[in-house]
């Protein structure tokens, strides 16, 4: 990204430059490595979702086969 300058000019001999540093890593990203945490996202949401499944299984089938309890 193209960093921005400002020049300010004195009445005196001198000269001050200031730079506006703004960057946001989030936006600086390449696809690969976006591609990268989409996927571990991804990941951690599908292993809680198996989990979560797993235990309404469990839930559902407490082993009970008697249909007077």
């Amino acid at each position: 990204m193209p960093q921005a300058q400002q020049v300010i000019v004195c009445d005196q001999a001198c000269t001050v430059t200031v730079q506006h540093e703004i960057t946001t890593p989030l936006l600086d990203l390449d696809p690969a490595a976006g591609a990268a945490i989409a996927g571990a996202v991804l990941a951690v949401w599908a292993v809680g979702f198996a989990f979560r499944a797993f235990i309404q299984t469990l839930k559902t089938n407490d082993g009970s086969t008697n249909e007077s309890e």
